[in-house]
């Protein structure tokens, strides 16, 4: 037994000095992630003064893409876009809140939409359901569940 416990010890008085380095970096990871999110909101911020929506800027990126795009009527769809026989779904968020957003929010945007594909005869395997955000911190874990859930066939879109 005083064996292994020497062994152990041993082992752990050559690599102590390893501990600190890891936390550094851990520090430094958690840093740099939070000033680009503080980036990505000031950016945000720009855009919103010169007039620019998420729901803008979503909509310049799907027409770059070929996309016919429209600005929905209907309860929790922001946007519509078409391309051949493909069409997207598409609800803007703008929190910029962490983890701001919950799988009800998710779960809601879903309902909205199979409701619109029910009352405009779509087939289901030609839609596409897309959340907008800003950043993916503002996504809560429990919407992040979801948005993995192929059965949702909804995914997330950062803009």
């Amino acid at each position: 037994m005083a064996d292994i416990s020497d062994m152990i010890i041993g082992s752990l008085s050559k690599v102590w000095h390893l501990v600190p380095l890891v936390v550094f970096i851990i520090l430094v990871k958690k840093f740099m992630h939070n000033k680009d999110n503080k980036r990505r909101i000031n950016i945000n911020k720009e855009h919103e003064k010169k007039g620019q929506s998420l729901e803008l800027r979503t909509i310049e990126k799907y027409k770059k893409l070929g996309f016919k795009t429209q600005k929905s009527k209907e309860e929790g769809i922001d946007i519509i876009c078409t391309k051949d026989e493909q069409t997207y779904l598409l609800k803007c968020n703008n929190n910029s809140k962490s983890k701001s957003i919950k799988a009800e929010d998710i779960k809601t945007f879903h309902k909205n939409a199979i409701k619109y594909l029910k009352t405009n005869n779509l087939e289901e395997k030609n839609v596409y359901f897309r959340y907008v955000v800003l950043f993916n911190d503002v996504l809560d874990k429990s919407a992040l569940a979801i948005l993995k859930d192929d059965s949702y066939n909804c995914k997330y879109v950062i803009i």
